[in-house]
Formats: structure tokens, C-alpha cells, sequence
């Protein structure tokens, strides 16, 4: 093997494992920001249950997830009935 033919192996190999490294990085950059809006949502959501004191959602997300949430709050010392 001649060392032209041992560079262009090396930076092969080093072009396609920065490839996959960066690959990763942006996928998880997306995951935090994408996990990061969906705390703001249900920050905001717990915010609407503490002015009304019920909430009802059924959502179903675009990735196939499925959220379902009833929440009813009730001043000290009085009882919720389901």
C-alpha cells in the first residue's frame, strides 16, 4: 500500500466517524430543545389548572405518543369525587 493510498484510508475513516459523531450531536440538540418546549407546555398547562382548578387533555403528539391528563384541584379540607 502506498501512502497516498494510506492518507486518503485515514481520512476516510476520520471524515466518516466526525460524520456519525456530528450526526448524534445534532440529534440530541433537537431532542433537548424538543423535550425543552414540551416542559414550557405543561408548565403552562399546570398554570391553567391552578387559575381554573380543572383541567381535561387528551392529546395525541406526531411522534405517536399519547398524553392523557385530568387534573382537578380542591381547596384545603374539601374533597374531590371521580
Amino acid at each position: 500500500m502506498d501512502t497516498a493510498t494510506a492518507y486518503v484510508t485515514v481520512i476516510s475513516i476520520f471524515v466518516a466517524e466526525s460524520a456519525a459523531l456530528l450526526r448524534l450531536w445534532l440529534r440530541l440538540r433537537w431532542r433537548s430543545e424538543h423535550e425543552l418546549m414540551r416542559r414550557q407546555y405543561l408548565a403552562h398547562v399546570t398554570e391553567m389548572v391552578a387559575a381554573d382548578g380543572r383541567l381535561e387533555l387528551d392529546e395525541q403528539q406526531s411522534e405517536g405518543g399519547r398524553l392523557r391528563m385530568s387534573v382537578s384541584c380542591a381547596a384545603a379540607g374539601q374533597e374531590t369525587s371521580s
